[in-house]
This record gives structure tokens, sequence and C-alpha cells, in this order.
């Protein structure tokens, strides 16, 4: 199974697209997420909805929305309301900041990493 990261934007006007991917296809999310920086300097959260694997194709997208929602706000409330409105509970969890990586595909692989440990994405699949 592929597992990847969809960049949408720094939580600005992005988050509404991110809320409209989970309002168009509430079967297909797995959890919405809420991931908090450990860097204090820019305590803004990372919101991102992982999503069922497609079939086929065996492709499970994780649409993220990376560190630009404050919290406490408004864009954060909304989240919250999604998560009402869709019957799930927001898994938060605090991760090391994208600004600690030279590279953002190597972020994000470091949360996918995270997120298998914690047995949020299935493990990674040997094909021989």
């Amino acid at each position: 199974m592929m597992q990847r990261f969809i960049p949408l934007g720094n939580g600005y006007s992005d988050i509404y697209e991110l809320m409209y991917i989970g309002r168009a296809m509430p079967e297909r999310i797995q959890h919405m997420l809420v991931l908090h920086p450990f860097d204090e300097h820019n305590p803004e959260a990372s919101l991102a909805l992982v999503m069922k694997p497609t079939n086929p194709g065996n492709f499970q997208p994780i649409y993220i929305c990376l560190e630009g929602v404050p919290i406490p706000s408004k864009r954060f409330d909304l989240w919250k309301e999604l998560a009402d409105e869709l019957q799930h509970d927001p898994v938060e969890l605090t991760v090391s900041p994208s600004s600690k990586f030279s590279d953002q595909e190597i972020f994000f692989q470091h949360l996918i990493g995270i997120l298998r440990t914690n047995h949020y994405l299935p493990r990674l699949q040997r094909s021989f």
C-alpha cells in the first residue's frame, strides 16, 4: 500500500478545501488529525484527513494543511465542528515541526512513521 501526504497549503483558506473534501467523501475518512508541533515559537497546528485506501490501487491519501492553524482559533473550531458533524474524534499528536527537516518529503515520511507506529496507518507491506 502506498501512503502519501497531499499538502493543500498552510491552513489559511485551504482549510475550507480540506473541509470540503471531508464533506464530499465522509465514507472514505479513516482519521481526522491535529498535529501539534513541539516548537513553542510556532504553536500552529497541522490539520489532516487520513482517507481509506482506494480499491483498486491500494493508495491511501493524507490531505494536510501544514502548520498554519492557531489553537484556539475560529479555523480550529470549524475543524472540531466538522469532526462532530462527521462523527469522528480528532486524533491529536505532538510531532516535530517541519522546520527541523531539510525537506518536506522527509518530514512527511517521518509523520507516516509516527502514524504507523501508533496504528493510525497500516504497517508497511512488502511485495515479493
